[in-house]
């Protein structure tokens, strides 16, 4: 035991080193081309920069592993370190503080809670510091200039989210949440900002797919309730992983995006009562397979296999999307059960799959056209998006059904 809580020191400790060298470079870079960008264009750099810097480091050694929130804290220090040693050098370089000082606040402005706070406090504390007293006010950080709006495919287990913010110095942007609630959780699987509402939607649509996502449309929100359950929040020691240097770029930002579209919206009086929970499901589905299987043999074990099926079928525990039925959440649901389960066991539940997506498509009224695209993943066919390996399943892969 000692011997590896020594390990784990060393492991933290080399982690620190690498997210901390990594830290002042990226800080010094930026601080160099802040005088002639913006601050949403240096907002879109950092953020680029932090995807590829830590997809580095998960393509690396375990040890080598450095979180997005650890790189984080350690770009806020850096950049605080830069703030400090330009005013400390004021009377040679009178105008050297206001690049890092830049690069500081944009930093601070694409954080979620809590490390938004630990950001703020770096802030104030250089105020307090020799020449602290020039600093301006803090920008900050984004404001929603618009109404919340969202759809969802034809499928409605995939939602686009987007909302249009303010940024100081830069122009009114539209961000957009591609989130897929078909895995464990809801995964934001893109994000980013557009120019408009309409090219969001347009990258949301080609996204999902030209058959999930016909006749899609932005509606303003009117489910807090929901909206909440579904966006990115903060994971800490939870985070999935698995992201692609490009979901790893927006990892803080879209969470702190949320948490200010999520504000942006009215509080719902009530939550919405579930269309259908693991209970109710196995009840009617069992009604449902007895009438339309009624001449063929059936297992003893019917109703304790369905049992099954109904809890496995939405493990995330998001009631409200516990009717949805996809494609890959049919191929996400083989994968867990052959995990989960043992192998005659798995078989059995795998085996009412088909039958388990039919009845969900006659239940929410899915068009034949969408239906029929569940029937082979049902049948035990490998999604390719999502993966064959049962332990490993790919949750943030952007499908496109």
């Amino acid at each position: 035991m000692t011997g590896l809580v020594a390990h784990r020191r060393e492991v933290d400790a080399r982690r620190a080193g690498l997210a901390a060298a990594a830290a002042d470079a990226l800080v010094a870079e930026l601080v160099a081309v802040a005088p002639v960008r913006l601050d949403c264009d240096l907002e879109d750099e950092l953020c680029t920069r932090l995807g590829v810097r830590l997809r580095e480091w998960a393509d690396g050694p375990l040890e080598d592993h450095v979180s997005p929130d650890q790189f984080a804290e350690a770009i806020v220090t850096a950049a605080g370190t830069a703030v400090r040693a330009a005013l400390q050098e004021v009377r040679t370089e009178p105008d050297g503080w206001p690049a890092a000082w830049r690069v500081l606040t944009v930093a601070a402005g694409i954080l979620p809670f809590p490390l938004s706070a630990t950001a703020a406090d770096a802030i104030e504390d250089l105020r307090t510091v020799p020449g602290g007293r020039v600093l301006p006010k803090d920008p900050g950080g984004p404001t929603v200039t618009g109404q919340v709006v969202w759809t969802r495919d034809g499928y409605g287990s995939r939602f686009g989210v987007a909302a249009a913010f303010a940024t100081p110095a830069g122009p009114h942007r539209c961000y957009l949440w591609d989130i897929d609630a078909c895995g464990h959780q809801a995964f934001t699987v893109h994000g980013g900002y557009y120019p408009t509402p309409e090219q969001a939607l347009a990258a949301w649509q080609a996204g999902v797919g030209e058959v999930a996502a016909a006749q899609t449309r932005f509606t303003p929100v009117d489910d807090r309730w929901l909206l909440e359950q579904i966006m990115p929040a903060q994971e800490g020691f939870l985070r999935a992983g698995g992201e692609d240097a490009k979901q790893l770029a927006e990892y803080h930002r879209s969470r702190r995006l949320a948490e200010v579209a999520i504000k942006a919206v009215e509080p719902s009086h009530s939550q919405r009562p579930a269309d259908l929970d693991a209970a109710t499901a196995a009840i009617q589905f069992t009604t449902w397979l007895r009438a339309h299987r009624a001449d063929q043999p059936q297992p003893t074990d019917l109703e304790e296999l369905i049992t099954e099926l109904a809890d496995s079928w939405c493990f995330s525990g998001q009631d409200a999307v516990y009717s949805t039925c996809s494609p890959h959440r049919v191929a996400l649901t083989v994968l867990h059960l052959r995990n989960y389960y043992q192998d005659d066991f798995a078989a059995q539940l795998i085996a009412l799959l088909p039958d388990w997506a039919c009845w969900l498509a006659t239940r929410n009224g899915t068009t034949p056209q969408l239906a029929q695209r569940c029937q082979p993943y049902a049948l035990g066919e490998p999604h390719t998006d999502v993966g064959s390996d049962d332990s490993r399943p790919n949750y943030l892969a952007r499908v496109t059904e």
